[in-house]
Formats: C-alpha cells, sequence, structure tokens
C-alpha cells in the first residue's frame, strides 16, 4: 500500500492554527452567509427591553422603517419588558449572531443592569457587538413647577444646609439616575435623599405630585411635562445648552464643574455576529441616522441625532464601564 507522505512541520502547523479558529466560536471576519445577508423577505427582530410606548419604543419605530427599506428585509420590533429590562437583554445576548436579532444597549444604562448582581442579568459587555449608536439625550435636572429652587445654584445650596433631606426620585436602583446622582454627591460634595421609583413615569409623576424635591433624567423624559409647564428644569448636565430647552442654563455654566452625563442609544447584536453582517447593519443605521426626515421625527421625541460607529460605541462603553463601576460596586456595599 502507498504511503500518504506525513506533514511537513509548517503545513502541519498551518492545519493545526486553521483547525483551531474553525472550533474557538470566535467573530469570523467574513463569511458566506454575511454575502447575502439579509436575504430578501427575512425578518429581523429589534428587540426594545421596555414596554410599548416608552422612549425606547418610540425612538425603534422611527428607525426601523428606513433600516428596512436599505436592508430590503422586514424589521420587527419586539418588545420584551421585564427585569429593569434584563429580560430583553439576555434575549438579545443569548440569540443566533445571524444578524437576524439586534436590540437596544443603550449606555450608560445597561451597565446597572449587569454590573449589579442582584439583577442576575446572564450577559455583559463581552456578550455583545454594538451596531452603532444614533442619538443622545441630555440629562438635566427638573423641579416641581411650584417649587421654591428657582435655580440650582438654590437647590444645591438647599442640600448643604441640609445633607440627606432634600428628596430626589430615580426610575431604579442603580439605574442610570442613581448612578448619575452618586456622581453628582462624589464631585460636588452632596448628600441627597434618594428615592427609587419603579419606572421614569413613576419618578416625573412624583415631581409633578410635588412628593419628591427634584429629578435628574433624560430631557425627553421631562419634555411633555417641561413644555406643559408642570415641571421646571433648572439644568442640563452638559457644556453646552440643550436644543430642546436653550434658555436653561448649564450645569457647568453655572460654576459645576462636573462631567457631561449625555445618554447614548445604541444598538448592539451577540457578540459573535460575523464583522460583514455587522458591517451591514451598521451601514443601514447611519443611513437611516442620516436621513432628515427621522432627524426631525427623533428630535421630535426631544432627542438629538448623533452617529457613533460600532467602534466608537464599543470604546465609549468600556470607557463608561471603567467610570460607572466603582460607583455601582460601593452602593452594593451600602446594601
Amino acid at each position: 500500500m502507498k504511503k500518504i507522505p506525513a506533514l511537513t512541520a509548517t503545513a502541519a502547523l498551518a492545519a493545526s492554527v486553521a483547525l483551531a479558529l474553525t472550533g474557538c466560536g470566535g467573530q469570523p471576519a467574513s463569511s458566506t452567509a454575511a454575502a447575502d445577508f439579509p436575504k430578501a423577505g427575512s425578518t429581523i427582530e429589534w428587540i426594545v427591553p421596555s414596554a410599548a410606548g416608552a422612549g425606547n419604543d418610540i425612538l425603534a419605530r422611527i428607525i426601523a422603517p428606513v433600516m428596512q427599506e436599505d436592508l430590503g428585509a422586514n424589521i420587527k420590533v419586539v418588545n420584551k419588558e421585564g427585569g429593569s429590562q434584563v429580560v430583553g437583554l439576555n434575549y438579545v445576548a443569548q440569540a443566533k449572531p445571524d444578524g437576524l436579532t439586534f436590540g437596544n444597549t443603550n449606555i450608560p444604562s445597561i451597565l446597572g443592569r449587569y454590573l449589579d448582581p442582584s439583577k442576575k442579568a446572564a450577559f455583559d459587555r463581552g456578550s455583545f457587538t454594538p451596531i452603532g449608536s444614533f442619538a443622545t439625550n441630555s440629562v438635566v435636572i427638573g423641579v416641581n413647577k411650584d417649587s421654591k429652587y428657582k435655580t440650582i445654584k438654590e437647590l444645591f445650596d438647599a442640600v448643604k444646609a441640609e445633607p440627606g433631606k432634600i428628596t430626589v426620585g430615580t426610575d431604579s436602583r442603580a439605574g442610570d439616575d442613581h448612578i448619575n446622582l452618586r456622581l453628582l454627591e462624589d464631585q460636588l460634595g452632596l448628600d441627597f435623599n434618594i428615592v427609587h421609583y419603579n419606572s421614569g413615569a413613576d419618578k416625573v409623576a412624583a415631581i409633578v405630585s410635588g412628593e419628591t424635591d427634584f429629578a435628574l433624567g433624560g430631557v425627553s423624559s421631562f419634555y411633555g411635562q417641561y413644555k406643559s409647564g408642570d415641571i421646571n428644569l433648572l439644568t442640563v448636565v452638559e457644556d453646552a445648552a440643550s436644543p430642546f430647552a436653550p434658555e436653561v442654563p448649564t450645569l457647568k455654566g453655572s460654576g459645576y464643574d462636573v462631567k457631561p452625563m449625555a445618554s447614548n442609544f445604541a444598538l448592539s447584536v451577540p457578540s459573535k455576529t460575523p464583522k460583514d453582517v455587522v458591517a451591514k447593519l451598521e451601514s443601514a443605521l447611519k443611513k437611516a441616522t442620516e436621513t432628515p426626515a427621522v432627524q426631525e421625527k427623533l428630535k421630535g421625541a426631544a432627542t438629538q441625532p448623533a452617529w457613533k460607529s460600532s467602534s466608537d460605541v464599543a470604546k465609549l462603553w468600556e470607557e463608561r464601564e471603567s467610570t460607572i463601576k466603582p460607583v455601582i460596586d460601593e452602593l452594593l456595599k451600602q446594601q
């Protein structure tokens, strides 16, 4: 019987490397499936980890039709609420990495979902690959229309005069609001009486009713009550004024040296999704973000259109995690 020649050392090494790469489950640079992604008539699920009619849902239904037209596939917005968004985020993280499932992974809100063990998230930053971010939401501080605090200085002076007495509402423990309030406390030497509610709507209702002294959150969550006169905005936690409330002073302009706290509306796929597929979704999201009609609708929802690429979102995510993780670790120690 004729013997088969042994592999040379070089050929053997090449074969072993190829085999390792095939079996490691990492994100491939390209694939046959990616070449024709998405197939005509296929359905892509956009998972919104909150209720229908909430902010993420409204924005998804603005963006999805334009992405759908560009991709030539159906994009179905699916609401999977529960567990402070953990239910929907788990679903995205555990979905098949074929580009047919993506969801909202807003920064910094997603950080509190997996850095807090009590939320029992089955994901972390490494579970996702960002597609991009299409808008930002400036953080503001608001009070009831009849509040005695007319400026942010009056409010913060009252906090300094009575540490731990002035009440402020959040939408959840270890969520965006809570983390940002703790950052303000640390950076400005303040001590708030922080009250946690079950949702952003409950938090806003508490301000309107006068149940709490003030609240912090995205301008979009306060915008309707602000325009109707039920809430007064005292400051924007940004370096520049918000286009939705240009007359409201910035915290920096009021003499407080605090880092900006804007949120980014980001989308992600499961981490092992092929790069070519991610690139196609990224391109479609970018085109949608830059479409004038979409931008007008986003502004109508009090969110500022602002594009960030997949790589830029990944970098931002890592940076914000390094800043916020110590804050959450401190909160956990206090439980």
